[in-house]
């Protein structure tokens, strides 16, 4: 500001009195050089510093529109959304199990979609890597459904699964077969495996099945399932069916939520 100040005061002794020796004259020269001078220096000094601030904003620019761009890259990549594809349940089913991932498929023999899902479970069973493993659940629904439940359970205690279930769903949908109690199941388990028809029924109304059957039911609760067949992973994860377009892709939505949830658990190699 001085400067500026003196400028000024010299210009009007210069403005005013001409007759002021050449002595004046260079030195109004000598402080009008100077501060041209320092004029330019700040000039170049704003100049500066807005290139500073205009690639520092550029690379910040820069750096948001990287990011965004990386998350909507993995999002892409993402071929199933949660939300959209399938649901997430809160709070989740807890498993008791840290070395596997489940997945239950809630299921009635009485219901046709089930069996004609039964080769898409088969191929989701072959699929699934070591540390993943489906768990079947009955559900009972109605009461006509509780057989089932108890036959199903049965062939579990048994060791018959392997050879019964697929059956069972063919006995009832493709041979029309109608069994309307656990008796007549026992009476058609014994003549199809080779079991002991007593065995089969006193297992099959024993206290062991019938907490399995309840345990069902409150994990059915539990996990909100309301038909069937219907997959969860890991008691957390339930595909939307709406938003998908085949069972193929109901197959291949579990096993994306398989391996997402292996890696969460540190399973996935």
């Amino acid at each position: 500001m001085n400067k500026f100040t003196l400028i000024l005061s010299v210009l009007m002794i210069w403005g005013c009195s001409q007759a002021e020796d050449q002595n004046k004259a260079k030195e109004v020269e000598a402080v009008k050089a100077e501060v041209k001078e320092q004029v330019e220096t700040a000039k170049e000094m704003v100049a500066d510093v807005a290139e500073t601030v205009e690639e520092a904003a550029s690379d910040v620019t820069a750096e948001v529109v990287e990011a965004v761009k990386e998350e909507v890259i993995e999002s892409a990549a993402a071929k199933f959304q949660p939300g959209i594809h399938y649901g997430v349940i809160n709070p989740a089913y807890e498993t008791n199990v840290d070395d596997q991932v489940i997945v239950y498929e809630f299921f009635g023999y009485l219901c046709p979609h089930c069996a004609t899902f039964e080769p898409y479970m088969k191929k989701l069973e072959n699929d699934l890597p070591e540390h993943a493993k489906v768990v079947r659940v009955p559900v009972v629904f109605y009461p006509q459904w509780k057989p089932y439940a108890q036959a199903y359970y049965t062939f579990e205690a048994m060791d018959l699964v392997d050879q019964a279930h697929g059956a069972m769903f063919n006995a009832i949908h493709q041979h029309k077969k109608q069994f309307r109690t656990i008796e007549e199941i026992a009476v058609w388990a014994a003549s199809s495996f080779n079991v002991d028809k007593d065995k089969f029924l006193s297992t099959a109304k024993s206290f062991m099945i019938d907490g399995q059957i309840r345990k069902g039911m409150q994990m059915m609760q539990a996990m909100g399932v309301s038909s069937t067949p219907t997959l969860v992973t890991n008691g957390k994860y339930v595909p939307n069916s709406k938003a998908l377009t085949s069972r193929n892709d109901l197959i291949e939505i579990t096993k994306y939520l398989v391996d997402m949830e292996a890696e969460n658990m540190g399973l996935a190699k």
